[in-house]
């Protein structure tokens, strides 16, 4: 059995709808990769705070790195950090802005369940074939968004959005004494199709994003006597990035 699996047809949701909700009750994982995912939920302790948000707001907190995919033989490999951009077009308050974060730490680069789970994730997309013969640029983003009573944490500042991807996967790696934060999942027009709320660790959603558009809901406390804490493992699929001739490109 892999070590990750679910008998939830969710390449054929993709397809039909362009969007999945995967509950955490529907997700296999091995004992193995469960304790690699122990390892990997504490880097969420040590993410340096986002400097780019409205206002000079200071709730989120993220660290992102780059890997080269190859689809054929599961072969995932390090590349060189480099500074994030997203258009204006997709997100119209950090959009046209070149963004500095840090990079992933070395250990999640390196931990098996973000590995499996990179690959997991993109048998799930409805690809021709000549996209399985391409290799691809994976983004993973380690992002937490916290609150207290003082002022809410915004997991989307930028409201309805595009990642800028083909492909896209949200993860919720933490949930504590938040309230909030759902979901909304829109079509090109940015109608709105659907809303739900991350409620388990390891609740997902996978969707294309070349033809939806999403957002989240503020957070807010649940208990006044504590602050709240949301946080999420996402995934961004480029397609037909430099091949075998790249190998110079790739981190050491």
């Amino acid at each position: 059995m892999p070590d990750i699996s679910t008998a939830q047809d969710i390449k054929d949701e993709i397809r039909r709808q362009g969007y999945s909700l995967l509950r955490a009750s529907d997700l296999r994982i091995s004992d193995e990769l469960r304790q690699s995912w122990l390892s990997l939920s504490i880097d969420y302790a040590d993410l340096p705070a986002d400097e780019y948000l409205p206002g000079g707001a200071r709730y989120r907190f993220r660290r992102y790195g780059r890997f080269r995919f190859s689809p054929l033989t599961g072969e995932l490999a390090r590349l060189p950090h480099k500074d994030y951009f997203q258009s204006a077009d997709i997100n119209r308050v950090t959009g046209g802005i070149v963004r500095k974060f840090a990079p992933l730490l070395d250990s999640t680069f390196d931990n098996p369940f973000l590995r499996e789970l990179i690959r997991f994730d993109f048998a799930q997309f409805p690809l021709e074939e000549a996209q399985w013969k391409q290799y691809w640029e994976v983004q993973a983003h380690l992002i937490r968004v916290t609150a207290d009573l003082s002022a809410q944490g915004h997991p989307t500042p930028e409201g309805i959005h595009r990642d800028g991807a083909a492909f896209v996967t949200v993860r919720l790696a933490e949930l504590v004494n938040a309230k909030g934060g759902e979901v909304s999942i829109y079509d090109d027009d940015r109608q709105l199709l659907t809303s739900f709320r991350l409620e388990q660790v390891l609740d997902s959603y996978l969707f294309n994003d070349a033809i939806l558009w999403h957002a989240a809901e503020p957070i807010a406390p649940t208990a006044a006597a504590h602050g709240a804490i949301r946080s999420i493992l996402t995934f961004d699929y480029h397609p037909g990035i430099a091949g075998a001739g790249s190998e110079n490109d790739l981190a050491g």
